[in-house]
């Protein structure tokens, strides 16, 4: 199966919407999102976040991705917030591929880092990030506070 990791456009939004949904059940999760919102945050006059899609005939992965930035360093940092393979491709370096590219794009943006947050339970997700070059930071804890 060829395998193309391209740059979503307007028009996928409806693919990513699919993911992320598969994703937050694989999580538990529940989603608010919309396709608007996914069409006004992604391809609106102000961008939140860039999504890279794996498609072989159809879109079967994506990466969600935003900027962040490291004060210390001085330079922006790249934040990968959604990774999803649909499972009939896990394994098949769908993953990887969807990775790669998007440290592809830090390093494009001047980026310092790629940053990844994984539930603590997924084991299989934490091994991934491992074997790519992630180190788990153990000293930094995940605080958040709900809007």
């Amino acid at each position: 199966m060829p395998l193309t990791i391209r740059p979503a456009t307007q028009g996928d939004s409806p693919d990513i919407f699919r993911l992320i949904r598969l994703q937050a059940a694989f999580e538990g999760g529940e989603v608010a999102l919309t396709e608007d919102t996914i069409r006004r945050d992604a391809f609106g006059p102000h961008p939140r976040f860039t999504a890279l899609l794996a498609e072989a005939d159809t879109v079967v992965g994506m990466v969600v991705l935003f900027e962040g930035y490291s004060s210390w360093a001085g330079r922006p940092t790249l934040v990968v917030h959604d990774l999803f393979v649909e499972d009939a491709v896990r394994g098949t370096g769908a993953g990887r591929a969807l990775l790669a590219a998007a440290e592809a794009l830090a390093n494009e943006r001047g980026c310092c880092r790629l940053d990844v947050n994984v539930l603590g339970w997924n084991t299989p997700a934490r091994r991934f990030y491992e074997r790519l070059g992630f180190e788990a930071l153990a000293e930094w804890l995940p605080y958040r506070k709900g809007l």
